[in-house]
């Protein structure tokens, strides 16, 4: 049965484990636009699992997740998936995200003025033009955080999933994300791992999950 329009994200008693004991054991949430939750807890509490299952990463082993069909999603992992030895540039990187928004069509959607539009406006959103051609190698910690934030957003999802997305930010981009936050939340649903109160307490009124081990 298709979930109704204004929801995006279903879980429905999900149960996961990695062979030994459950580690999201009967979870039940609903995401729908406009939403804002934050997910905190211990260290090995499920926090990442969740996401993972809410983005379709995982499957679980009971239960069900049921995302709305063309949902686009921005998802930035808490392990960094990419080879930092891999050569590609910043703006590839970038460019991925736009693999949701353009579907099969994606190698040409990427070509396309308005993509190059899309990539632009972010990369300077997040101070990264001066980089585009640079190899992802040569990044300092907050460059390459900026960079996948960049990639996670650049698709203007409609749900922006994010794990700790402040790792290696200044002052000055801790600000902006928070504000960026402000502004995605509007328009699209935002479910964020965080243990960063500051930028809590700094984003809209959340639904707030706490997952302990």
């Amino acid at each position: 049965m298709p979930i109704d329009t204004p929801t995006l994200v279903v879980l429905d008693h999900v149960w996961f484990d990695y062979g030994r004991r459950p580690l999201i054991a009967d979870v039940s949430l609903e995401v729908k636009r406009g939403d804002f939750v934050v997910l905190s807890g211990p260290n090995g509490g499920g926090k990442t699992t969740l996401l993972r299952l809410m983005t379709g990463l995982l499957r679980p082993q009971k239960g069900r997740v049921e995302m709305k069909p063309g949902l686009t999603v921005g998802y930035l992992p808490q392990k960094r998936s990419i080879d930092r030895e891999f050569p590609i540039t910043v703006r590839e990187v970038v460019e991925t995200g736009l693999m949701g928004a353009g579907g099969s069509s994606w190698p040409h959607f990427r070509k396309s003025a308005a993509a190059k539009e899309q990539t632009d406006d972010v990369m300077a959103q997040w101070g990264l033009t001066q980089l585009a051609t640079q190899p992802i190698g040569a990044l300092s910690g907050g460059q390459w955080q900026r960079t996948l934030l960049a990639r996670a957003v650049v698709s203007r999802p409609t749900l922006l999933v994010l794990d700790e997305p402040d790792t290696h930010l200044d002052a000055h981009y801790k600000h902006l994300l928070a504000e960026l936050l402000a502004e995605q939340s509007a328009d699209c649903a935002v479910v964020m791992v965080s243990h960063d109160e500051e930028l809590i307490s700094h984003c809209p009124a959340a639904r707030r999950m706490i997952l302990k081990d």
